[in-house]
């Protein structure tokens, strides 16, 4: 039997990586996730007079699972997760956004086509 790796090289990374699809994946949904909750909010259908560090804590778990996931290019060799570079950017500028303007939400959503080019790119 003939034995065959992805690779190509014995020890080296997958071209392919389970865990970069996975972090963009987590990173993507986290993304929606605050978007959702910050629409809702936005719209009065949820009160967060208690409950405000709930979009700041979706906010950091986005920022951090983009971040992360935009570094798997570093130890693998998917690819796909460079789409999400452009993202960090938005998401750098966004806490510095008035959240009552509507550049606050423009900006958010200026990170969802890199967010959906990630998720296409890693088929």
């Amino acid at each position: 039997m003939r034995r065959t790796t992805r690779a190509g090289r014995r020890g080296s990374a997958p071209t392919g990586s389970r865990a970069a699809r996975r972090l963009v994946a987590s990173a993507a949904l986290a993304y929606l996730a605050n978007c959702l909750w910050g629409t809702a909010v936005a719209v009065r259908v949820i009160r967060t007079r208690k409950l405000r560090v709930v979009h700041h804590g979706l906010f950091v778990v986005t920022a951090t699972l983009t971040g992360v996931a935009a570094t798997t290019p570093v130890w693998t060799r998917d690819r796909s997760t460079l789409f999400l570079l452009p993202a960090l950017v938005p998401l750098a500028v966004a806490p510095r956004t008035n959240p009552r303007s509507g550049a606050h939400w423009r900006v958010a959503v200026a990170a969802a086509p890199s967010y959906l080019g990630a998720l296409l790119a890693r088929r």
